[in-house]
């Protein structure tokens, strides 16, 4: 249909005349009768006015399929989200850029660009993430989608050496009284009740365990915030919490933390000259690097449900049910590298010339070469 026969259709459905239509417009009703004979078109300006006064879109007024159009940018952002979620992230971001050229208001589309650029360390990437930020910003009601994209912004802004507009923009996010998720909670009774704040407990936990090797990690060559004695008491601290929650040792993507800590562990007691405790810590390690791997096989990287057989059984970690969060995930990886690859690679650090030689060394890295996978 074409915007004349579209404006002659919601002119009438809105039982209105067209001097009615041009006095609200501010033009002759001979101009209105040339759009609709669609020998003449309105002017893109009063675009807004006709859209605002048929409460429609200028899509619609353009005669642009609507569903169509949202099917389409549906198709592409799952194909984007799956490469980036298999480790393809070029691709991804290739798609997603194709994407906009063929739908420029995509929002959908510009902010998942934009969170996929922002992982870059080139300053002119990262000026493209704020652009698209902001345009979502500014361009969506949707106050989370706001909330989300302005989140981004104060990190990007503080990582190109913007921190002003950063802070101010910080302060432009509003402080709700209560959360939804607070809201909900409260409508919550019984055992509804007693199963949300066990996830509660587990999720709270994950973040914490997550927030302290972070902390441990922050500016660990610029600015140290521990000595290397209370870097060991710290790892060990995030292992003993690990294993002190998933008491059956059902770790699954908490092995992670085991797995750092105890190279970590390594590469202070290497420095220190401590090479029986290095010794122990790397072989720690290896048992753990094997457990996650065959753990993680087939999983890291993927949109997936985690299969009933991989499920955490120990306490406060096991899911009720399948539509239980915690068992529906999407990994992403810039690389398709195996534990036992990545750890391969860390180990050919000088650091650990020391103990390079000794046999119990060499045996971890043999071990690890066995099943290291790129």
């Amino acid at each position: 249909m074409s915007i004349g026969s579209t404006i002659k259709k919601l002119r009438r459905d809105r039982d209105m005349t067209q001097e009615q239509l041009a006095d609200f417009l501010g033009i002759t009703a001979n101009a209105v009768s040339q759009w609709e004979c669609d020998r003449t078109a309105p002017d893109i300006s009063q675009l807004p006015l006709l859209a605002n006064l048929f409460r429609v879109s200028a899509d619609v007024l353009l005669g642009i399929d609507v569903a169509a159009k949202d099917t389409r940018i549906d198709e592409i952002y799952s194909a984007a989200r799956e490469l980036s979620c298999t480790g393809h992230r070029t691709e991804a971001i290739e798609l997603y850029r194709e994407g906009l050229k063929e739908f420029p208001d995509a929002y959908k589309l510009m902010e998942e660009l934009a969170f996929e650029l922002q992982y870059s360390s080139d300053p002119a990437v990262l000026e493209e993430s704020i652009a698209l930020f902001e345009k979502v910003r500014e361009g969506v009601n949707d106050a989370d989608t706001q909330n989300y994209a302005v989140g981004n912004l104060c990190d990007l802004y503080m990582r190109v050496g913007r921190p002003e507009i950063a802070k101010n923009l910080a302060e432009t996010v509003p402080q709700p009284l209560y959360t939804r998720e607070q809201c909900r909670r409260m409508t919550l009774r019984g055992a509804e009740w007693a199963d949300d704040l066990r996830n509660q407990v587990a999720n709270d936990f994950d973040a914490f365990i997550w927030r302290l090797r972070n902390l441990i990690q922050a500016f660990k060559n610029e600015h140290p915030l521990f000595t290397d004695e209370e870097l060991l008491v710290l790892w060990q601290k995030i292992i003993s919490f690990v294993e002190l929650f998933y008491e059956n040792g059902d770790y699954g993507f908490q092995e992670q933390l085991l797995v750092q800590g105890y190279f970590w562990q390594a590469k202070l007691h290497v420095k220190h000259g401590e090479e029986e405790s290095a010794l122990d810590a790397l072989e720690k390690m290896l048992v753990h690097i094997e457990s996650f791997d065959s753990f993680s096989d087939g999983i890291l990287g993927n949109h997936v449900i985690l299969p009933r057989e991989k499920w955490p059984t120990s306490i406060l970690v096991r899911p009720k049910d399948e539509n239980d969060d915690r068992i529906s995930m999407c990994n992403s990886s810039l690389s398709t590298e195996n534990t036992a690859m990545e750890y391969l690679k860390l180990l050919s650090d000088s650091r650990f010339d020391p103990v390079r030689e000794h046999v119990r060394f060499v045996r971890v890295a043999e071990e690890l070469k066995k099943t290291a996978r790129a």
